[in-house]
């Protein structure tokens, strides 16, 4: 059924023009909103229409959608058609090393979140959070107009690439129904450099040939081969279009056991520090614990600077403490029989995070998405929420609170998804040792579910249950 939508003229171009027009609003009504105050922007950031949507709604949703249906949110994604556009009408340059090595990706990312998060705060003031997308649209733009193709969906985004590392567990995938039409296929539209910039019926913009496509990492299912495949036939063929979306089972890719790239390894290290700030933040005492290590640093050095904090913190919580977690099991296989290389280690074993990472980033969703509810009451009566954020702290609106029956349901749900990312963890690791020939020996590998895995899921039994 999706498939037969995806090879009409209007689907997903359609959506995304909606989307750009939404994306335009929500950077505005970000804009609309600037303040400094600490007090005041704590409210702000729940009763902005921009802030509020982008961080609690739009990011969360992109988030489940990966892990469930793949990189489906590139698919109606605006800035994908901002940098398409101005790649047609730019330099059409071929790409660097550097931007193919992934290099590029990674450093944005930590730059985004040392830098935006932790020293700017994008996710807590609407006007900081419309810059930020202003900032990703301007890049768009820039590596657009100097590079060909989709330059910037395969070798830029962040989220993108974010994406497609929770794509792993996805249940569906881009696929070709039966790889022997393409390899009897003459006209091979589906990569032909004539329909390149095309908006619908278009080639491959970042560097796949449907057929060989056995992941979910780097297409953007735009479904332009699909398009093209139908519509440029040098011979009527009733098995076209060939490619599509395909049930391929839930975790396919992450048990195929691909090993991750260097760069790209420091970009799932770099998350694994993230996501536990999320979650332990949401608790008062688990905060504290999770602040005591930066304060170490930052006290004694006197730092009143906001911002310089902030990144010292960033660099601490989302570099040194997850390298620590992630260097621990491999130091203790030194000790076995079985020891394995640490570049080894860290480029295989690495992917035994991922579904504990996305497990953890699913429950904050969830999280952040029920919690803010109640905040929907007031919000289209006054979308900047600037005299709503003023009332709430003059204690002339109440916010209610979540029922208790809520609660208790997101905290089962919560525990179930941490537990299933735990045991997909073990059974990476149970695969990898048996590819590697060490079935069980290589035991201190299994304290990556068990270190990294106990570190969200005894926090929310202690949090959530206790109630």
């Amino acid at each position: 059924m999706l498939n037969r939508l995806l090879s009409k003229r209007f689907f997903p171009l359609t959506i995304k023009y909606i989307s750009l027009i939404a994306f335009v609003v929500l950077i505005v009504t970000g804009l609309m909103a600037y303040s400094t105050d600490a007090l005041f922007l704590k409210q702000l950031r729940s009763t902005n229409l921009g802030n509020l949507i982008v961080w609690s709604y739009w990011w969360p949703a992109i988030i489940i959608l990966a892990i469930f249906f793949g990189r489906i949110w590139c698919m109606v994604c605006p800035v994908e058609l901002i940098t398409t556009f101005f790649s047609k009408i730019g330099l059409k340059r071929k790409r660097p090393k550097w931007l193919l090595s992934g290099w590029a990706i990674t450093i944005f990312y930590i730059i985004i979140l040392f830098i935006g998060i932790q020293g700017f705060a994008i996710h807590r003031n609407p006007a900081f959070m419309a810059i930020y997308l202003l900032v990703i649209v301007a890049v768009s733009i820039i590596i657009g107009s100097i590079y060909e193709k989709n330059t910037f969906c395969r070798y830029v985004c962040p989220v993108g690439y974010l994406l497609g590392l929770y794509s792993r567990l996805s249940f569906f995938g881009w696929r070709v129904k039966n790889r022997s039409v393409c390899e009897t296929c003459k006209d091979k539209s589906c990569i032909h450099k004539r329909y390149r910039y095309n908006l619908n019926a278009k080639s491959c913009g970042v560097d796949l040939y449907p057929a060989n496509i056995t992941d979910n990492a780097n297409c953007i299912l735009c479904a332009g081969c699909l398009k093209s495949c139908n519509e440029y036939q040098s011979e009527t063929d009733a098995n076209r279009p060939n490619p599509g979306i395909r049930y391929i089972g839930f975790a396919n890719d992450l048990f195929q056991l691909n090993p991750l790239k260097i760069a790209e390894m420091v970009f799932v290290l770099v998350v694994s520090g993230f996501v536990i700030s999320e979650i332990w933040s949401e608790w008062k005492l688990t905060d504290s614990y999770l602040n005591y290590l930066p304060n170490l640093v930052i006290e004694p050095l006197s730092i009143e600077n906001n911002f310089l904090a902030g990144v010292i913190k960033g660099a601490i919580l989302f570099g040194i403490v997850p390298a620590i977690i992630w260097l621990v099991p491999w130091l203790l296989t030194t000790l076995t029989k079985s020891s394995i290389k640490i570049k080894d280690y860290i480029l295989n074993y690495g992917i035994a995070f991922i579904p504990i990472i996305a497990a953890a980033h699913l429950d904050k969703s969830i999280l952040k998405s029920t919690s803010r509810v109640p905040y929907f009451n007031f919000l289209f009566d006054d979308v900047t929420g600037l005299s709503t954020a003023q009332k709430i702290i003059d204690n002339e609106i109440f916010i209610p609170q979540i029922p208790l029956w809520i609660n208790i349901c997101v905290s089962i749900l919560m525990t179930l998804i941490m537990s299933v990312g735990i045991y997909l963890s073990f059974k990476v690791v149970r695969l990898q040792n048996k590819k590697y020939g060490f079935n069980e020996s290589l035991r201190p590998a299994y304290l990556i579910p068990i270190l990294y895995g106990g570190i969200f899921l005894i926090m929310l039994l202690i949090w959530r249950w206790n109630m």
